[in-house]
């Protein structure tokens, strides 16, 4: 889970952090298993989710590619002043053998065409020596794609892939791909009014549900055939919990009434496999108030029974807040 966030010359953000870093000693609180991000419009909240979902896919596929898909614009296009660096910094609380605490720090230029390239990475652990005290250990760091994992040098070719990205694919190399795993479980949604049941998707079964939630027949196939009590337990949760509406759904016929996008949620949050952070841009949308109440809960729920992930959240609701 994330501990702090540090964004400098990307988006709207020129140089701005929540939560805790290492090296900063200041006021700052770490961020919590749940998370809301409240503020007016045009203040930055999607532009917040919208950064870590491009550092995803940067780590996840190349930072020249990220830059272009998911309705991006290209690189250039996205900071501030082209002649700097747009630099993220993550800190991570990670389950690992015992719990590890990591930053990951990477930076991202623009060469004269405006395409991007990693221009510097760096991992620190930190371990605690005493009660109070902790000593900080640089297992990672490069420049230009030429750099050191623990002393030994390595090289990168591809400008446009992350070191944590190629490395963190390597078993051998552990705490680097517990950051990877980490990053590559965030999960970005964007489940929105006219995305819901996409016909069209391959048939079969899909372990997760997609970022727009289009593929829950899939997911549910896969439940049903890989599990069958468990899709029962599931569907009787939400069933019993979730209010009825009077609105035909594609949905199993136990919830066939219910409402699309709150089916969805609860869904999503009983995933086997635990997202280790989920970001929900104003989940509470369209959602009358007794829905509110069920989705509050849920998400509550969700990060007590699951230490080590967190869900972020933005709303405009009071109700959610409370």
């Amino acid at each position: 889970m994330l501990l702090g966030v540090s964004i400098s010359n990307f988006d709207v953000f020129e140089n701005n952090r929540i939560g805790v870093m290492i090296g900063e000693h200041d006021e700052h609180l770490p961020l919590r298993n749940l998370s809301s991000i409240i503020g007016r419009n045009n203040t930055g909240k999607t532009s917040f989710f919208n950064a870590l979902s491009y550092v995803k896919d940067a780590v996840t596929g190349n930072v020249a590619d990220a830059a272009t898909i998911r309705g991006r614009n290209g690189f250039s296009n996205m900071v501030i002043d082209k002649t700097r660096p747009s630099c993220f910094k993550m800190y991570f609380k990670i389950k690992s053998e015992k719990s590890i605490y990591v930053q990951y720090e990477v930076s991202i230029c623009a060469n004269k065409f405006g395409s991007p390239y990693v221009s510097s990475e760096q991992v620190l652990i930190s371990e605690r020596v005493s009660e109070d005290a902790f000593k900080v250990r640089v297992i990672l760091e490069a420049t230009d794609g030429k750099g050191k994992i623990n002393g030994e040098e390595f090289g990168i070719n591809d400008k446009h892939l992350t070191a944590l990205g190629v490395f963190g694919n390597i078993s051998t190399y552990k705490e680097l791909s517990a950051i990877y795993r980490e990053i590559s479980r965030w999960y970005c949604c964007r489940f929105s009014s006219d995305s819901y049941f996409a016909d069209g998707n391959a048939p079969g079964g899909h372990r997760h549900l997609n970022s727009r939630g289009s593929n829950v027949q899939n997911v549910l196939c896969y439940m049903q055939e890989t599990d069958y009590a468990y899709y029962e337990k599931v569907m009787n949760e939400i069933y019993s919990k979730i209010p009825v509406m009077n609105i035909k759904k594609s949905l199993p016929e136990k919830v066939a009434a219910s409402p699309d996008r709150l089916f969805l949620y609860m869904l999503l949050l009983r995933d086997q496999d635990p997202h280790s952070t989920i970001f929900m841009e104003t989940p509470d949308k369209d959602l009358y108030h007794d829905m509110v109440d069920v989705l509050s809960n849920e998400m509550r729920d969700y990060t007590i029974a699951n230490r080590y992930s967190q869900i972020m959240f933005s709303t405009h609701n009071p109700y959610i807040i409370e």
